[in-house]
């Protein structure tokens, strides 16, 4: 997970989000459990015009594990950080939404705690909340850090499976791949898990 600035907000939420919103709010009140679907706007969906933003404000990283890049290894998703089947009135809320793998949505599907960390709040940084291991792959909480601040970690890593066995795998072999090649790479967005690996070259 890396810090990144979230972008402007596109035009077309700009314009929408709050009447798409409302509709959002006002059908699953009608039927409860209703199956949300992006809504049309210009002949596309709202997905389909805000994804390349999303996108780009994380130089095509998934914004939770920094897999890179997710269209090369899984679906691009939109993340709701709150989810919108519990915060239906955030479903087209900008700051609620994030680039993201297929691998991490799936992990925490509908799961919410207000532990949870964003990676473009004002205050983030992966060493303030992580650490990792770099025989075996591992990210935790770091040891050195407050005691809410490591709950915070364990609930971010548990909910959205960032330590699971295959994301220790992949990381392990970006540190392999990367060798003895510049680490200034790293910095130019060229590598997946950019902090497993900026930790490691440090």
């Amino acid at each position: 997970m890396r810090m990144f600035q979230r972008a402007e907000e596109p035009a077309v939420l700009r314009e929408n989000h709050e009447r798409w919103s409302k509709q959002w709010v006002e059908s699953i009140q009608l039927k409860p459990g209703a199956k949300f679907s992006w809504y049309q706007f210009e002949g596309k969906s709202a997905r389909e015009h805000i994804l390349p933003s999303l996108a780009e404000q994380t130089a095509e990283h998934c914004s939770f594990c920094d897999a890179f890049p997710v269209r090369g290894v899984s679906k691009e998703t939109i993340e709701h950080f709150r989810p919108k089947s519990q915060f239906p009135s955030l479903s087209y809320s900008w700051i609620n939404l994030y680039y993201c793998c297929d691998a991490c949505q799936s992990a925490k599907g509908d799961k919410w705690d207000e532990l949870l960390i964003k990676p473009d709040s004002d205050d983030f940084s992966c060493s303030r909340f992580f650490e990792f291991d770099f025989t075996t792959g591992e990210i935790k909480p770091n040891a050195m850090s407050e005691i809410q601040d490591q709950q915070r970690a364990i609930k971010t890593i548990e909910l959205y499976g960032l330590d699971s066995s295959h994301r220790r795998r992949n990381r392990l072999q970006e540190m392999r791949k990367m060798g003895r090649t510049d680490v200034s790479l790293i910095e130019s967005q060229l590598w997946a898990y950019r902090d497993f690996l900026g930790v490691n070259s440090q």
